[in-house]
């Protein structure tokens, strides 16, 4: 059993504790034996022992890519660690589409956009569009979510402009190109502007995601929420719900109390009518002792007859003159026969025999 000491904490590399790290990076020479051995200094000058080059090769004429193994001595507090994170519980579509209805008499204004000279939208599209990301659904898809993707290379001002037009309750911020921290810069500047712009509400949520974008950087631009590669859309909708309540000062209603019934109507249906057995039948006859007790079910046949009955009495007395004929009547009525001979043509004709005393000739 491996017994990990979180107050010494080192690289885990062949075994444990043994500190071993896997770095690559490219240096601006010809590969050579000398560039070799001179990534193998530099990489002990940053403080690593047992340095090992594994692998070299060139990336075009004066250039070298390295990947290099070397044992780190440090070791950290693991306990000591505090990073902010979003602590608020993560509901799926059909829980906080519930959620929203119990709570929310209005649909939240979400305002979604990829800022500056950023054209990528994969990120916005993901946590908006309708199909969502990794099969979960979109803001879109919320009934009690109004969604604007506004798409890429908006500027700041542009921006918060159709953020007042739309009177949005949310915004959302994504940048995808980090080259030399202008995502970190175009941030800075959309939340001095908002600072500043008194169109927009004080209850207004400012949310910012991208691959090099977290909780704590967002914390510390001044948004209200980050959000890294992977994020998922319900992650976001959970986050929006839960502060916009905070916000708006709406109480939560649990699902019991949004079920529970009128008392007026709990009492009249507190106590339902007595339904009679199945088996009791509607009338009953009174025995010997006294007591009623339901008549025998009839059987199939008696039914059929009581029926056949009930008929014939029926067209008697629809048609008092004409005769009505029993079903043993019709049963014994012989079958006119059909077919070839048994026509009107092929009957045979029935010559009457001569009385007595005619004289044939």
């Amino acid at each position: 059993m491996i017994t990990v000491n979180p107050k010494k904490l080192k690289p885990y590399g062949d075994r444990l504790d043994d500190g071993m790290i896997q770095m690559s990076f490219t240096l601006p020479v010809q590969a050579c034996p000398e560039a070799r051995e001179a990534a193998r200094l530099y990489v002990e000058k940053l403080g690593l022992d047992r340095v090992q080059v594994a692998q070299m090769d060139s990336m075009g004429e004066g250039f070298t890519y390295f990947v290099v193994y070397g044992a780190g001595k440090n070791t950290l507090d693991f306990t000591k660690i505090r990073v902010p994170k979003i602590e608020t519980p993560v509901m799926h579509y059909e829980e906080l589409k519930s959620y929203m209805e119990r709570n929310l008499k209005e649909p939240i204004v979400v305002v979604g956009a990829a800022t500056g000279a950023d054209a990528h939208t994969v990120g916005i599209d993901a946590i908006m569009n309708m199909k969502g990301y990794d099969h979960d659904y979109g803001l879109e898809r919320y009934p009690l979510f109004t969604a604007h993707n506004l798409r890429s290379q908006l500027t700041n001002e542009q921006l918060l402009d159709r953020a007042v037009e739309l009177k949005a309750d949310v915004i959302l911020i994504s940048q995808v190109v980090t080259q030399r921290d202008c995502h970190i810069k175009n941030l800075k500047a959309f939340r001095a502007l908002a600072k500043k712009d008194s169109r927009l509400p004080k209850e207004l949520l400012l949310i910012v995601g991208g691959p090099r974008l977290d909780h704590a950087v967002a914390v510390k631009l001044g948004f209200d929420a980050g959000y890294g590669t992977g994020t998922k859309p319900s992650e976001v909708a959970s986050f929006i719900v839960r502060e916009y309540m905070k916000r708006h000062k709406i109480a939560e209603q649990k699902e019991e109390e949004a079920q529970e019934v009128p008392t007026q109507q709990r009492a009249s249906r507190a106590t339902p009518k007595a339904k009679p057995h199945p088996k009791a039948a509607s009338t009953s006859t009174t025995g010997r002792s006294g007591r009623s007790r339901g008549r025998r079910a009839p059987t199939a046949k008696e039914a059929a007859a009581e029926s056949s009955a009930s008929k014939t009495i029926v067209a008697a007395k629809a048609n008092p003159v004409a005769e009505v004929k029993t079903e043993e009547q019709q049963a014994n009525k012989p079958k006119r026969r059909r077919g070839k001979r048994g026509g009107r043509r092929h009957r045979k004709k029935v010559v009457a025999a001569p009385s007595s005393g005619s004289e044939t000739k």
